[in-house]
């Protein structure tokens, strides 16, 4: 009896390390190829499939989607802000987490959600961002973000990183004729969310141009910015 048990026990404790040891570097994965992958409404076996290609998506009209979230497209952050505060009876977050639902890693216990304006813009000096984290959607609430992104083997082109930011000003790189950087920007519209995979660069701004898609009657860009929290992430 006591020999079934210790086989039993070595057999789990197996097959928890294989688990967690194929979702490690299934996670850690990386992919060069710089394309943009695009979905709408997609089922969690389709955003699955999705993720596992290690490439940017666009989630095209998904905020249009979230129940109560979509009534702040187009809106400024003093009034997203006043009104998730003043209407108590409304559980914002959870109707966050719960759209969030289908993009959920492996041991997921939760997201980490922020709503904030991007102040950055063209005049900015560029400074790349290492993604760390193993998933991270961005979406667009108001205005329209714009977005470089560029694939891990360019890293070494603007290292030195500190805490994962770049330290050196790619503007001039970006603007060499050839180019030397392999780089994409896009603009990420309202309503619109963006996965930047693991270990990829990017950089934020707002785009401050007049867009006939925006249905904003502001300036601001206001993201809502959705981190997945999962034991794997210890890994």
């Amino acid at each position: 009896m006591n020999y079934l048990l210790k086989y039993c026990c070595s057999f789990i404790i197996l097959f928890i390390i294989l688990f967690l040891y194929c979702h490690a570097s299934r996670l850690k994965t990386i992919n060069n190829e710089l394309k943009i992958l695009q979905v709408s409404d997609p089922t969690f076996d389709i955003a699955y499939d999705l993720f596992s290609n290690k490439q940017p998506i666009i989630f095209q009209k998904e905020l249009f989607l979230w129940k109560e979230i979509n009534t702040f497209i187009g809106k400024e952050l003093n009034y997203i802000n006043n009104t998730i505060s003043s209407n108590k009876q409304i559980n914002y977050s959870e109707y966050i987490k719960n759209n969030l639902d289908i993009c959920d890693l492996p041991l997921s216990y939760d997201w980490n959600i922020d709503i904030r304006n991007v102040n950055l813009n063209e005049t900015a000096s560029i400074f790349f961002v290492k993604q760390t984290n193993y998933l991270q959607l961005i979406g667009c609430l108001s205005g329209e973000m714009r977005i470089i992104i560029s694939p891990p083997n360019q890293s070494d082109l603007v290292k030195p990183f500190i805490n994962m930011v770049s330290t050196y000003d790619a503007t001039q790189l970006l603007d060499k004729d050839p180019i030397e950087m392999n780089f994409i920007e896009i603009i990420v519209r309202e309503g619109n969310m963006i996965y930047i995979p693991y270990q990829w660069l990017y950089f934020i701004y707002k785009n401050t141009e007049t867009s006939q898609s925006s249905q904003s009657k502001t300036h601001e860009c206001v993201i809502i910015d959705c981190i997945n929290q999962s034991l794997l992430n210890y890994l």
